[in-house]
């Protein structure tokens, strides 16, 4: 690029960075300056803004750049960060491809960043470094990765506007991030790929929130009602529509006073709406055409009732034939079907469209199930009771491939769906929960998302319902874990996280084998990592926060050395000697104490007669804060708190709980030998100091030696593979990992 003269050289080459190839020159030709050399001031280029220097001294620094609908084909440039001073780049409605450059999202003054209506691709940067964002409007692109999950990023405290509707993003919603933004009046995630749950809770306690559309996703579970939160209900409009939601309309919707939109059409809701909610202002705009003396029911304006069908899923409604009865087949409310066709499947239709969803690829050992000439009963996998009613599927590893359908869950006496080792993607439809299963097998596919919580309530699926606890796990081991055969059911054995790398959404349920069981060392809680990190993070924040940092940093340093130092030195006998004499005590000492240890081997179990910190009762009340008590179905219905604390996170948590607690997954060691190891301990650290290295403690434990196999492992290895007969007892078994980076829905 050819040297430009003056002193805003480097922001004109920045600006001259967007021209490019011949599409580019063609489109600077047309313009006011956007030329080398051209002799017109920056300041007066088309689309660009300046702000001069305090008082009018100064240089002229470029503060916007707006170039909407003018046909410009370009990528972003890395150069674009060299523009400091920018608060403003609106490129709407151009042709502007590839990546956005993370040199440009660390901005400190940016104030407004305007995409739209382009083609950029790659993923949506985590991080951006402006205190000042507030609108952020990247939507009909296709941007892929996951909604903002850094809770540390400075744009999160300022946002007030996010546009990323039409987008490619994945992954679920994290509450932990959603509540960092307080300011935030408008989300916009309509038409993505987002699975999970809504995290109610999180959404209903930002004050200023006002517009939410988080509709045509993947989204399950029920419809939250923390979202209307008293004192916080000021939402305005909220488009959940074209989801797997399912549940019940909450009664608390109807604090929503200001409310004036709201769809919910296209889910596996059920139940009555609210009539508080059914108002004639409620979704008016959408119906304001309408004679004012026509009839109307105003809650069809939300979503037709179940047993009527609409084309949109809204008035007007057409009641389905059949009475009553047609509500068993066509139960959930704002059904749409273009040619307002009601639900009335037969066994053998929902065989054909199983087949049919299932068969992008030939089954093994071919089928039947496409012969409308054979029985139902006598199709390959299908077995029926005296009454003709198919019970049981079993189409294990028949080479399935494509999707699940809904209609499989209007099979209502179907006992036993097994359906595991195939290629099976997408998602597990809630419509299964119409059925009357007591065995469910899905493992081994690649089946996304999280589990219905509605799925998981059904009575004696797999074991649920012993005692009025229903657990997720039990059905298929949420993502990033796994086990032997994909879920904890009736064999008794937990669900263990997996540290395999994927791409977000694709992580899939259900899983048996993993590459990786343990956690990589880069992934580990690295003190000197933790930190680098943040810095690299926080590279571009203002001066007080580095101020901030560092002191944080000094921080956990000096709380390293105390807690180094009270391990090393905590009583007297590992204290380094002051003298030959003391060496020789301490000599004289250890051989006593072998000589002891060898006559007292069966007391390890005693009481420690020098109490202090323990490592072990430490790592106990970790686990148990990560029991699986906290993590079944009732609570995910009731309280949604998001996704796994991100890394940073688990930073902070640890150093307000000091750092013993943070030391990243450990075994989770019994008691019985705590007294054995101290002495142990002892004797190493008196060899140590007459070895001449008196500074090195040997802290190291046989963990693998030391956890073994109990009696309740014993007990979980002699439950039968069995399904329905007889009562289970599933065995209680230690937690041998730390479960921190499972999403708490599963």
């Amino acid at each position: 690029m050819p040297d430009i003269q003056g002193g805003d050289q480097r922001e004109q080459q920045a600006l001259l960075s967007l021209i490019q190839k011949v599409e580019g020159e063609e489109w600077a030709s047309t313009r006011n300056g956007w030329k080398f050399n051209s002799g017109i001031p920056v300041c007066e280029w088309h689309g660009i803004s300046c702000r001069i220097g305090i008082n009018g001294g100064g240089a002229a620094t470029i503060t916007s750049i707006s170039l909407v609908n003018e046909g410009l084909s370009a990528t972003l440039p890395s150069e674009l960060g060299w523009l400091k001073d920018l608060e403003e780049l609106n490129l709407k409605g151009n042709l502007i491809a590839g990546t956005i450059p993370q040199e440009l999202a660390n901005l400190e003054k940016l104030f407004s960043l305007d995409l739209t209506n382009n083609e950029m691709t790659g993923p949506l940067p985590q991080w951006w470094g402006s205190f000042a964002l507030t609108k952020l409007l990247l939507a009909q692109n296709q941007l892929t990765g996951e909604f903002f999950r850094n809770i540390y990023s400075p744009h999160l405290q300022s946002m007030q506007e996010v546009r990323l509707e039409n987008n490619k993003l994945v992954g679920t919603l994290d509450g932990s991030t959603i509540m960092q933004m307080q300011k935030i009046e408008t989300i916009s995630l309509s038409q993505n790929d987002i699975s999970g749950l809504i995290p109610g809770y999180q959404l209903g306690s930002l004050p200023a929130l006002k517009y939410l559309y988080l509709d045509d996703n993947e989204l399950v579970g029920p419809l939250p009602s923390q979202l209307a939160q008293v004192g916080k209900s000021s939402l305005e409009e909220l488009w959940v529509q074209s989801n797997y939601l399912s549940g019940t309309v909450p009664a608390s919707y109807v604090r929503f006073d200001k409310l004036h939109d709201f769809f919910i059409d296209g889910n596996k809701l059920t139940g009555a709406l609210p009539l508080e909610l059914c108002s004639a202002d409620l979704n008016h705009d959408f119906f304001s055409t309408l004679p004012p003396d026509s009839e109307r029911n105003y809650c069809e304006y939300i979503a037709c009732p179940a047993g009527s069908v609409g084309k949109e899923g809204v008035y007007p409604c057409s009641v389905c034939p059949g009475g009553d009865s047609t509500k068993i087949k066509n139960p959930y409310l704002g059904k749409s079907d273009k040619d307002l066709q009601c639900s009335a499947y037969s066994q053998r239709d929902i065989l054909r469209i199983f087949y049919e969803s299932t068969s992008q690829k030939s089954w093994f050992g071919g089928s039947d199930w496409n012969d409308a000439t054979k029985p139902v009963c006598q199709m390959t996998g299908i077995t029926c009771d005296d009454h003709e009613n198919i019970v049981k599927i079993g189409l294990k590893n028949r080479n399935l491939s494509g999707t699940i359908p809904d209609s499989i869950g209007f099979l209502p006496f179907l006992e036993t769906l097994d359906l595991s080792d195939n290629n099976l993607e997408g998602f597990v439809p809630s419509d299964l929960r119409w059925t009357s299963l007591t065995r469910l097998d899905i493992s081994g596919n690649k089946l996304r998302g999280v589990l219905p919580p509605m799925l998981c309530m059904m009575q004696e699926l797999n074991g649920n319902g012993e005692n009025n606890v229903y657990y997720c796990d039990r059905v298929a081991c949420p993502a990033n874990t796994f086990n032997a055969f994909g879920h904890h059911g009736y064999h008794g054995e937990p669900c263990k996280p997996c540290y395999d790398v994927h791409q977000p959404g694709k992580t899939y349920i259900g899983q048996k084998t993993c590459l990786n069981q343990h956690k990589p060392a880069s992934d580990g809680f690295d003190w000197k990592k933790e930190i680098e990190t943040l810095k690299e993070s926080s590279e571009n924040v203002n001066v007080f926060s580095k101020v901030a940092l560092s002191i944080a940093t000094i921080a956990m340093v000096m709380l390293i050395i105390l807690i180094a130092t009270r391990c090393m030195c905590g009583d007297s006998q590992r204290r380094k000697p002051q003298s030959k004499q003391e060496r020789k005590r301490i000599l004289r000492q250890s051989a006593s104490s072998d000589s002891e240890s060898s006559s007292s081997s069966d007391s390890d179990d005693e009481e420690d007669p020098n109490p202090g910190y323990s490592d072990d009762v430490e790592l106990s009340s970790v686990v148990s804060g990560t029991s699986r008590s906290s993590r079944n179905a009732m609570d995910l219905i009731n309280d949604h708190k998001g996704i796994a604390l991100s890394r940073q996170e688990k930073v902070k948590k640890a150093i307000s709980s000091r750092l013993p607690q943070a030391q990243g997954i450990r075994s989770s060691i019994s008691n019985i030998n705590v007294n054995a190891r101290k002495q142990r301990l002892v004797r190493r650290t008196s060899r140590g100091s007459l070895d001449g290295y008196d500074d090195v403690v040997d802290f190291t434990i046989d963990d693998e030696h030391n956890i073994g196999y109990n009696d309740e492992q014993a007990d979980a290895s002699s439950v039968e593979n069995n399904f329905g007969e007889g009562e289970v007892t599933v065995p209680k078994k230690k937690q041998e990992t730390d479960l921190l980076d499972i999403p708490m829905i599963s």
